[in-house]
């Protein structure tokens, strides 16, 4: 009976310690990751950090547009403010863009003045009008809007025995555009939308 006696004391003593040690024990504290410092970011999926630089080392395709043209400076800036919240950058651009050709006619300088009004007395009697005497003592016989038109005139100053040069002269204006990377596209087509008279864009190649 002694060793039965003995068992019950250590079992006593066992549960007594248990009990002392969950009511004295201390707290345990949990593992709690460090603040990061000002301006870094949290932690993020090792997917997500890839696909952020990705994006930020290149542009998505198609995400380059060339707008305009723009007839004037104030038309350019006012779609500018509207398509800074879905650009990533812009950069304005100023040509003189081709609006049409049209074609000019001359007869050659004469020795004299007096040898340009000569002809151009003969060119009123033939029905050509408006001849004027340049400073060299050339004759211009105007612009025309066609080549059809310039050569018919052409043809008419040979007959009577004139030379007429023909020449070609573009036309230009002062033409504003905006390059744009476009970051969301979905925007850019509600934006391309609403814009009344429609802005043309094509994207860069």
């Amino acid at each position: 009976m002694i060793w039965l006696r003995r068992v019950c004391l250590l079992l006593l003593f066992a549960n007594a310690g248990a009990l002392m040690w969950n009511l004295w024990r201390p707290e345990l504290q949990g593992h709690v990751l460090p603040m990061t410092e000002p301006g870094t970011p949290g932690l993020i999926l090792h997917q997500e950090y890839l696909q952020l630089q990705q994006e930020r080392q290149r542009l998505p395709s198609g995400s380059c547009w060339r707008i305009g043209p723009f007839a004037e400076e104030a038309a350019m800036r006012r779609a500018w403010q509207s398509l800074e919240y879905i650009t990533l950058d812009m950069q304005m651009r100023m040509a003189d863009g081709v609006i049409g050709t049209r074609y000019r006619l001359d007869i050659p300088a004469s020795a004299s003045r007096a040898d340009a009004e000569l002809l151009v007395e003969s060119l009123l009697s033939a029905g050509i009008g408006n001849p004027e005497i340049q400073s060299d003592h050339s004759i211009a016989l105007g612009q025309f809007a066609t080549l059809a038109d310039a050569q018919s005139r052409q043809r008419v100053v040979q007959q009577l025995g004139l030379e007429a040069l023909l020449r070609s002269e573009q036309q230009t204006r002062r033409e504003w555009w905006i390059d744009a990377s476009i970051r969301n596209q979905a925007g850019f087509r509600q934006w391309q939308a609403e814009q009344n008279p429609k802005i043309p864009a094509q994207a860069c190649r």
